[in-house]
């Protein structure tokens, strides 16, 4: 009788691991292996913290590479690779305690030593965070526990350590130890993170693939919503190919065929026809800021006054980005009101030709010399540069623009001696210091002595009210006075994707960690 009762136990069991296999087949089966993308462009080199590029930090934050603290919707911070951390009254002692048991993608856990590595290579590379913490670096005081230790307060280093545009990701020790002594940058073979996706294959110009890293160590509730970029990741899907896709007709008829299932950058033109399928999803949100970026060392300030008096910003606008834009002075964005402020708006892109005569009358400026722009290709700006060309020629001055590749652009502009400015698009940052234009190591080096002064007041204030009074003089010094950028407005960008693809995160970008595509 027991012999009996134990084989049908047996029995039973063998019948509902079957059952259970089958039903994680068929769920398994439910959900397509590759979410295709068609992207607008490629990063320069994919190592996040050098690389201030959009698109790689689109791809990769949060997805290959993680941080100690990420952002929350509401812009509060939550921790990621750490599990908990600790800030004394004076924003000068910072302590992270680090979650255990996380691995690299190479297999290896990650400790303290990697974090240290990380953080203060991340600092060399970021003139900002670095100037707000002095000669203070990161220390390990275990293997789980990361301290930094400051002389004046930092009260906006956990805002930077979130959401900078240089991303403060964290490497194993042996991808700092392999960067290029060239080009300073991490190695594509050494792109190692610890997020849900691997950087599997970057083919330039052609596409990037991320696998998913099947020995993940997800943190928080899996029952819960993403809260901004904080929160569980599962990772349904088994690659994640990103296209690269410069051409916008290109990238709307691959949707329209079924080639890409999610497509970045859907331009006005064809907004009308993705919005009437009902099979497609469409949306939009504020992303950044339009610009273009002076070298400060080739021109001076009458020069660039006089383009900002100038400046058309519908006509300039619309050229490039239809009707997604705002004509919006802030240099943050409308949805972020701890630090939105319209200081020196009124100097804001003020279409009046004579005023902008006057300036460069008093400019130093050659103007039988033609003004040299530096543009990346596949963005629009061309179309917008064209129209800068003939409001130009309206004050007597000719452009001369150099469009080429982004990789190309990136390393020219680092040249001061190859142009006067280069156009440019600023994605959305979780603090103003975050704004790379204001720093004077960033290409175009906004080295003015008062500028540097009123960032170091904002990034040292003890109180976030001290902070903001800071902020809204920088925000009118750049407009009355320094220009260090033609600020010329607020891009929208336009997504679309089949209405199959699910799960994904929409915040600040579009994030793909948690997304599925039905079958």
């Amino acid at each position: 009788m027991a012999r009996k009762l134990i084989s049908m136990v047996l029995a039973l069991a063998l019948a509902l691991t079957s059952v259970l296999a089958l039903g994680c087949a068929q769920a398994e089966e439910t959900w397509a292996d590759t979410i295709r993308i068609a992207d607008d462009n490629q990063s320069a080199s994919y190592d996040l913290h050098k690389d201030t590029s959009v698109n790689g930090r689109n791809m990769l934050r949060g997805t290959v590479m993680e941080q100690l603290v990420t952002l929350k919707a509401d812009g509060s911070i939550g921790p990621e690779l750490c599990e908990s951390y600790a800030v004394n009254e004076n924003n000068t002692e910072f302590t992270f305690n680090l979650r255990k048991g996380v691995k690299f993608h190479s297999g290896k856990e990650m400790t303290s030593a990697d974090v240290v590595a990380s953080l203060n290579r991340w600092l060399e590379n970021f003139s900002t965070a670095r100037k707000m913490v002095g000669d203070s670096r990161f220390e390990a005081q275990d293997d789980y526990t990361v301290t930094l230790k400051l002389e004046t307060s930092a009260i906006m280093l956990l805002d930077m350590l979130a959401g900078a545009s240089q991303a403060a990701v964290i490497y194993p020790t042996e991808s700092i130890e392999n960067v290029n002594a060239d080009t300073g940058f991490v190695p594509a073979d050494y792109i190692i993170g610890t997020g849900p996706y691997k950087f599997a294959e970057w083919s330039v110009d052609q596409y990037v693939r991320l696998e998913r890293f099947d020995d993940y160590v997800p943190y928080g509730d899996p029952d819960q919503e993403l809260d901004g970029l904080w929160g569980y990741k599962h990772a349904y899907t088994k690659t994640l190919m990103y296209n690269i896709v410069k051409d916008a007709a290109t990238r709307f008829n691959g949707l329209m065929s079924g080639e890409y299932d999610f497509i970045v950058k859907a331009t006005d033109a064809y907004l009308s026809t993705l919005r009437s399928m009902p099979e497609l999803t469409v949306y939009s949100q504020q992303t950044g800021m339009i610009n273009l970026v002076w070298n400060k060392r080739s021109t001076d300030k009458y020069l660039r006054l006089a383009f900002q008096a100038l400046a058309n910003a519908d006509d300039l606008n619309t050229a490039n980005y239809g009707t997604l834009y705002d004509n919006d002075p802030c240099f943050m964005e409308a949805g972020q009101p701890g630090w939105y402020t319209t200081a020196g708006g009124e100097y804001f892109c003020q279409n009046d030709p004579e005023k902008a005569k006057e300036l460069l009358a008093q400019s130093s400026y050659d103007t039988s010399k033609p003004l040299r722009i530096l543009a990346a290709s596949g963005g629009g700006a061309e179309a917008m540069l064209e129209v800068l060309r003939q409001e130009a020629a309206a004050i007597g001055i000719s452009l001369e623009l150099t469009v080429t590749d982004r990789t190309t652009m990136t390393e020219l502009r680092n040249d001061d001696s190859c142009y006067d400015a280069y156009f440019t698009t600023f994605s959305s940052v979780a603090v103003p210091s975050l704004r790379n234009f204001l720093s004077a190591d960033y290409a175009g080096w906004s080295e003015d002595e008062h500028l540097q002064e009123l960032m170091t007041t904002m990034v040292t204030a003890a109180t976030k009210e001290d902070a903001f009074a800071a902020w809204e003089q920088v925000q009118e010094y750049c407009y009355a006075d320094y220009c260090p950028i033609l600020m010329m407005g607020h891009f929208h960008q336009a997504a679309a994707c089949t209405n199959k693809l699910t799960g994904y995160n929409v915040f600040l970008t579009t994030n793909f960690w948690n997304a599925k595509l039905a079958k």
